[in-house]
């Protein structure tokens, strides 16, 4: 049996699903108090947030993803309710 050296931890699926369900409640909120349905950031902040996390010592390379809160990076970065799970942006 080979042992894989590449593996990288994420959160529980669980919590992966807590996060999820936090962030969709902060977008819906900030929706009904801005009246709008602008829930994306311009692609200039989407690049900004993606080189913070490039830099972060919780970046997976590998997958794109953040070892901290188990996001997708690509997908997180966009969207305005988004935040750092450590407050780097």
């Amino acid at each position: 049996m080979t042992q894989d050296n590449h593996k990288e931890e994420f959160p529980s699926v669980d919590q992966q699903l807590n996060n999820l369900s936090k962030f969709v409640f902060e977008m819906a909120t900030d929706i009904f108090q801005e009246g709008s349905l602008n829930v994306f950031v311009d692609d200039a902040t989407k690049k900004e947030r993606m080189d913070i996390c490039k830099k972060c010592e919780f970046f997976s390379a590998r997958q794109e993803r953040c070892k901290k809160c188990g996001c997708w990076l690509d997908h997180k970065t966009k969207f305005s309710a988004s935040t750092c799970p450590i407050d780097k942006w």
